[in-house]
């Protein structure tokens, strides 16, 4: 069984680290803020928690980074005190924060300088699939040493999907993120549609969810029933995420990542950020 460091130990890092304990792996865990004893209790047989980065990744044959974004990242990483100063020859760096493409472009390039190996490997799941071990992990990176990963990553996921060489997984989470908010702000403009229609929104709804159905229509719909408390995911972060797609577009028109970017961000500007992603439909 391999030592794992888990890095931003919030709603995914605390999940990862619980399901890495339950499987026999040594988790070190370190965390911006003070880790508070009910976070602690609910991850069994942890080591020692790590003063610094640094020292977490010392102590680590695995470091996953889940962090929020990409200033708290470098944060992380960078430094007397960071991963990268910490990281032993062998030591095998991870990445599992959803990060703009440029940053995660010069995070390599560094990893690389220390011939370290390193892996975008974004997740998607959501805090349930943490929560169960049941992760879907995007990975960019070298496919030749996922074979020797495979303890430590069935320890949290379900399945890993691999789309190329480093930056390609964040590349794709980036499209499935702008896809999702799409579609998450476009239910709610349709829960508009209909109430302005004088439709009845629970009949709508149900509807809605067989035709055209799937995981987000689900999502939105009973998120919008029901705000989720804790938040599976707020608007903020959704903001955040659709910048870096974005910035990932460039010059190219993309109308409707425009559009949603803005929907977004008009939320957060209201003081809505820190509510949950669907918050964009509640005005219905």
């Amino acid at each position: 069984m391999a030592v794992v460091a888990i890095v931003g130990v919030g709603i995914m890092g605390r999940g990862m680290a619980a399901n890495l304990a339950r499987n026999g792996h040594d988790v070190v865990l370190w965390n911006r803020s003070p880790l508070r004893p009910e976070a602690l209790s609910a991850i069994p047989d942890t080591e020692p928690p790590a003063r610094t980065p640094a020292e977490a990744a010392r102590r680590a044959d695995v470091v996953f980074e889940v962090t929020a974004d990409d200033e708290s990242s470098r944060a992380v990483w960078l430094g007397p005190e960071g991963i990268l100063a910490g990281a032993r020859p062998g030591t095998v760096l991870i990445s599992s924060a959803t990060l703009s493409v440029g940053w995660i472009a010069e995070l390599a390039a560094a990893c690389g300088e220390r011939d370290l190996t390193f892996y975008d490997m974004p997740l998607t799941g959501g805090a349930e699939g943490a929560r169960t071990g049941n992760l879907t992990m995007l990975a960019g990176g070298d496919p030749a040493r996922l074979a020797e990963l495979a303890p430590v990553l069935t320890a949290v996921s379900r399945e890993v999907r691999h789309f190329g060489p480093v930056g390609a997984g964040t590349r794709f989470k980036l499209v499935l993120n702008a896809l999702q908010a799409v579609h998450m702000a476009a239910f709610g403009e349709a829960m508009k549609l209909a109430a302005g229609a004088g439709l009845d929104l629970g009949q709508v709804g149900a509807a809605l969810l067989e035709r055209p159905g799937g995981v987000i229509t689900r999502m939105a719909h009973d998120n919008l029933v029901a705000p989720p408390d804790p938040i599976n995911f707020s608007a903020e972060w959704a903001r955040k995420d659709l910048d870096y797609a974005s910035r990932l577009a460039g010059a190219a028109g993309y109308p409707l990542l425009d559009a949603v970017l803005a929907v977004f961000t008009r939320a957060v500007a209201e003081g809505r950020g820190g509510e949950d992603w669907s918050v964009v439909n509640r005005s219905a």
